[in-house]
């Protein structure tokens, strides 16, 4: 049998390897160029169609049911993280990649203000300095003393609040619906959403592109797939914090896809969101009443993210 650190370490590298495959998807959307002429609905119905395929494979191995125990919330979730992924695809497509990327890792913070509002959870005063802290962060991001305040950062924004609204309905439905099935069906609703503006719009993409398109889906499902297995291995409190890599990540390929360093603003605010992260993290571990980590829920989904 596995000892409990050997399967702690376990987990980390799966954690660790999942945020990197997820950090890819942002980055396959960016390097789709808008002259390929594919719109985003059609980048996201690749997202959505692989991680559906996966979940149908998954849900007929397990033979679970589909039927909704709550359905009103698991739409409401399916609303608000398409809103998510909606926004975050087109903040990535208007904004340099560690803008958007750093600007969507503010989703937790939204998850305890929206679990503390709606949820009545409890906000300790720790987790609310983390939640300055990071919004610190996001200003240095944003630069809004840098006139007009572009349309892709609010949108990566909010791309984050939508995907903290989603989040948080996934506490509510913890005791309800299985990840499996929520994951099912959102990914259901968007290939649904998707498919048919996509097909009048959509394109036949290039070689290229369309191995970009099939990497936004393989990179997205793998991570799923991994992040969740990271999960069983170790507590989420544990294994939640690797997923702010992503910020790292992202900071890391700019320069290698894009022949551009992030600005030093950019990087001391990834610095404050990943702190802010950290503090939370700590904050949360140590709580004897913490629930289950939204985060530990987010790896049954998709960042925003994001969006």
């Amino acid at each position: 049998m596995m000892s409990v650190r050997g399967s702690s370490a376990r987990a980390a590298l799966l954690m660790t390897a999942a945020s990197l495959l997820l950090s890819l998807v942002p980055l396959f959307v960016k390097l789709i160029p808008p002259e390929s002429g594919i719109p985003l609905e059609e980048k996201i119905l690749a997202r959505a169609a692989v991680s559906l395929a996966v979940t149908w494979v998954m849900v007929a191995r397990r033979r679970t049911g589909l039927k909704p125990v709550r359905p009103r919330l698991i739409l409401l979730r399916c609303l608000t993280g398409t809103a998510g992924m909606f926004l975050y695809f087109h903040a990535v497509a208007g904004l340099d990649l560690a803008d958007a990327v750093t600007l969507n890792r503010l989703s937790p913070f939204f998850v305890l203000i929206f679990a503390f509002v709606f949820l009545g959870e409890r906000l300790l005063r720790l987790q609310a300095a983390a939640i300055v802290l990071a919004f610190a962060g996001a200003v240095l991001v944003l630069q809004p003393g840098r006139l007009p305040l572009t349309l892709p950062g609010i949108m990566a924004l909010l791309s984050a609040v939508a995907a903290g609204g989603a989040y948080t309905t996934l506490r509510a439905l913890a005791d309800h619906d299985s990840p499996i099935r929520i994951v099912f069906w959102f990914s259901a609703f968007m290939t649904v959403l998707f498919l048919p503006p996509t097909l009048l719009k959509g394109s036949i993409p290039c070689p290229r592109d369309g191995l970009l398109l099939a990497g936004i889906g393989l990179a997205g499902a793998g991570g799923q797939l991994l992040m969740t297995t990271a999960y069983r291995h170790a507590p989420g409190g544990e294994v939640a914090v690797y997923g702010y890599l992503s910020v790292v990540y992202a900071a890391l390929w700019q320069p290698l896809f894009f022949g551009r360093a992030p600005a030093p603003a950019v990087l001391a605010g990834g610095a404050m969101v990943l702190c802010g992260g950290l503090l939370n993290y700590a904050v949360g571990r140590k709580r004897p009443d913490r629930l289950s980590d939204a985060s530990s829920r987010e790896a049954e989904d998709q960042p925003q993210p994001p969006p």
